[in-house]
């Protein structure tokens, strides 16, 4: 894909991607054309003609599955009367329809769960899961959710633990046998339990805050939640648009927009509300996130034409630390296009989590992230001492350079 040409931001060009950064593989392209929502007639038609580009079924749905858009990937496919009754276009149905069904259950796992909760007096909130795949496209089915991510109070966190034990949940991390000392560490440095359940592939996240660093959105509590209909007769509480939106953002920069689904999901808010761009770059300078979130808007309208803020944002766009945030979110989504995950590329996730140190200005949070980075295992058994583990992080720094040659 070339780059697109200089942007005005206000007052001033910016260029969004340097020239020949964004050399993408046609499944790729296809693949960015699929998530782009809705699907009107003029998206069905770029669709169609990037479908012709296929040379390597196989690529696009190993790259479909790594980011999560299968259901998306579906709807585009069977858009394209060349690729009827294919293999491709068969094996992705079937990743829908099994999506379709178990968005169908999650949804229904939510409603009892929360209804579960609130029996036992334990306000609760529901974050992104299938309430945003509603909110955002209209229909289960299209956008992927591997959990359902709740938020409660820390002073909530027993009382939940045992309600949802009684419902059939069992608490996987920390595991239930955990020492007080896991338990603790986790409970400092961390932001969940994670818990399984014996009759579902689906499982829940039971938040106390938003992100391990609570400088990240730690005002945000389940007291922001607001009752929403998200489907006929089904009502759970859920974070106010924008305050979702936001969270979005964070969420996705967190992970360094290392799944194309939470940049779909981002672009897609920002085509859908009118001033939806500005009223997020507003919101995320109040809470001192500004740099994250320009690359987060940077990065949907080079991929996605998405709108970008009416307002003058061109300082804030040329800072060096949102090139450098949009730089780190392009080697993290992209890749090598085959659909290897972040985790299994060379120093990846030690990019990824170094770029945490950019998101604010607050000292406040580089400590909390520093202290998280070093302690946040510190109640498993480990090989290395406490020195073993700063001067492996400090290795891992020095090679980034070299690990960024070689990829």
């Amino acid at each position: 894909m070339a780059a697109r040409a200089p942007r005005r931001l206000g007052t001033m060009p910016v260029m969004t991607a340097p020239p020949g950064t964004l050399v993408l593989c046609p499944e790729f392209a296809f693949l960015l054309h699929a998530t782009r929502w809705p699907h009107d007639a003029k998206a069905i038609e770029t669709i169609r003609h990037a479908a012709a580009a296929i040379r390597d079924p196989a690529r696009l749905i190993a790259l479909a599955r790594r980011h999560h858009v299968t259901g998306l990937v579906a709807r585009a496919v069977g858009h394209c009367e060349g690729l009827a009754d294919t293999p491709l276009r068969r094996e992705l149905r079937q990743d829908a329809l099994d999506l379709a069904e178990e968005q169908f259950r999650q949804l229904l796992q939510t409603r009892q769960t929360v209804a579960a909760l609130r029996a036992h007096d334990v306000p609760v909130a529901v974050l992104k899961g299938a309430p945003a795949a509603l909110t955002i496209y209209g229909e289960v089915g299209v956008r992927t959710s591997i959990d359902i991510d709740l938020l409660i109070a820390r002073k909530d966190l027993e009382r939940a633990h045992e309600v949802l034990s009684q419902v059939g949940y069992e608490r996987s991390e920390p595991p239930c046998d955990a020492t007080a000392r896991q338990l603790g560490a986790v409970s400092r440095y961390g932001k969940d339990w994670a818990y399984d359940h014996e009759h579902s592939d689906t499982g829940i996240e039971l938040h106390w805050r938003l992100f391990q660093n609570p400088r990240l959105l730690g005002h945000v509590g389940v007291g922001d939640a607001v009752d929403a209909v998200v489907s006929p007769g089904i009502t759970l509480p859920v974070l106010p648009r924008d305050l979702g939106t936001l969270y979005l953002t964070a969420h996705g920069a967190e992970h360094a927009w290392s799944r194309l689904k939470w940049l779909a999901d981002l672009a897609a808010v920002l085509r859908q509300e009118p001033g939806a761009a500005d009223r997020l770059v507003t919101d995320a300078a109040a809470n001192g996130i500004e740099h994250m979130t320009m690359a987060a808007l940077l990065l949907c309208h080079e991929l996605y034409a998405a709108p970008l803020p009416e307002k003058d944002c061109t300082a804030l766009a040329q800072e060096w630390r949102t090139r450098k945030l949009l730089d780190i979110a392009r080697a993290s989504l992209i890749g090598e296009q085959d659909g290897t995950e972040l985790e299994d590329r060379a120093m990846a996730t030690t990019r990824k989590n170094l770029g945490h140190y950019l998101f604010s200005s607050d000292p406040r949070y580089w400590w909390r992230e520093l202290t998280y980075d070093l302690f946040h295992d510190a109640g498993a058994d480990h090989s290395r001492s406490l020195a073993g583990r700063v001067i492996k992080r400090i290795v891992n720094v020095m090679r980034l350079p070299s690990a960024r040659a070689a990829s």
